[in-house]
């Protein structure tokens, strides 16, 4: 009888067209989107320079300042003599606008307690953005000084000049033979993949509702078919259609994504514990889209509380906004998600290297987070049938 219950949803699934879509369409634009939008933040270039406008007088020390800060990936400056600040942000299109006096070495190394440096930007400029531009300046401004003292100390200033070049970066994996340089698709791919698996709550919750008010599962049961083997019986198609959603954003990630101009997602973690992270992940979705389909009356109540909760828990679990952005609250809070724990766990193998040990923890509190929802649902569906 169990096979037969397995046949009946496997023809649900692939009936709901819309559904599928969801699961499918929906996270592979996201990756794509994402991983290109992101992708100069995992990045030592950046394919949009931010403009800058240095406004002074013309002078050998302003344009070797001006060619300094040039010496980077972030910005593109030139010298400006100009005192409408408005119209160099707002119609001439600079994100950033520099007033510093010609004779600033002389001011600076004199004290002079009347020297300043302003820099103007539109409100809604980066934070991020602004103290890069500052560290650039008063990098560049210092090395000019520096070098005169060097050359009048009859000093070679040769190294300092090239002092950027001796510094190295480097990444410590967990496992020495990973070497996976990381970029915006490894963080991309695993958090639209567990957004979208989360989101089989849709295609679940509609199938179990209509069912309960068609009389389908009174039917079913009329035949003595316990409540148990009809839960399983949703569990395993479901589960079978979030391995097929990893597959395909997998190969997005791998193929479709470099095609737009993006980043190549590189497989260099065990397949075997991808697919015990998928698993966990699978599982406690499904199960709490079972949880959500039983405390449900209809499936539009189904839809809007299980889609605003899943919302709510991307948010928190650093789906939406990569959790190293987060302030430390919001990541304290988001310890509490389970969509935290997938993407985490998935992470620990793609990006960092990571072996079981480093997963262990994130695959139980997943399964906890599975038999918690799962008990529940089937308490829920127990007593409904019971009336």
């Amino acid at each position: 009888m169990f096979k037969y219950i397995l046949k009946k949803e496997f023809l649900l699934i692939f009936r709901d067209i819309h559904a599928l879509l969801v699961l499918f369409i929906m996270p592979a634009l996201f990756i794509l989107i994402m991983s290109l939008a992101l992708k100069d933040t995992y990045s030592n270039t950046s394919d949009v320079k931010l403009k800058v406008a240095l406004v002074s007088q013309e002078n050998k020390d302003i344009k070797l300042l001006v060619k300094n800060l040039n010496k980077n990936n972030y910005f593109s400056s030139q010298l400006i003599q100009s005192d409408d600040n408005k119209k160099l942000i707002y119609e001439n299109d600079f994100d950033f606008v520099i007033q510093i006096n010609k004779d600033f070495k002389n001011q600076i190394n004199t004290n002079n307690k009347d020297f300043s440096i302003k820099t103007f930007s539109k409100p809604d400029i980066s934070k991020q953005s602004k103290q890069l531009i500052e560290n650039k300046l008063v990098e560049a401004i210092s090395q000019q000084i520096m070098k005169d003292f060097f050359v009048k100390a009859k000093i070679n200033a040769k190294t300092l000049a090239t002092l950027n070049s001796k510094i190295s970066s480097n990444y410590i994996y967990k496992n020495e033979t990973f070497k996976t340089k990381p970029n915006s698709v490894q963080q991309s791919v695993p958090a639209w993949l567990v957004f979208s698996m989360f989101f089989i709550l849709i295609p679940i919750s509609n199938t179990f509702i209509n069912e309960k008010e068609f009389g389908t599962i009174s039917r079913i049961r009329s035949i003595d078919v316990s409540m148990l083997p009809l839960l399983l019986g949703k569990i395993i198609p479901y589960f079978v259609v979030n391995q097929i959603q990893v597959i395909i954003m997998i190969l997005i990630g791998i193929f479709v994504v470099p095609l737009a101009g993006g980043d190549s997602l590189e497989i260099n973690g065990n397949y075997f514990l991808i697919f015990a992270m998928s698993s966990s992940i699978s599982i406690a979705a499904i199960c709490f889209a079972l949880f959500i389909a039983n405390a449900a009356k209809t499936t539009e109540e189904a839809t809007s509380i299980g889609g605003v909760s899943n919302i709510v828990l991307a948010a928190l679990g650093g789906i939406m906004v990569p959790k190293f952005v987060m302030p430390q609250f919001m990541q304290d809070i988001s310890e509490y998600s389970p969509m935290a724990w997938g993407l985490e766990g998935l992470l620990e193998i793609l990006v960092r290297g990571g072996s079981f040990n480093d997963i262990k923890f994130y695959i139980l509190y997943l399964l906890l987070f599975a038999s918690i929802c799962f008990i529940i649902a089937y308490i829920l569906l127990i007593k409904k049938e019971k009336r």
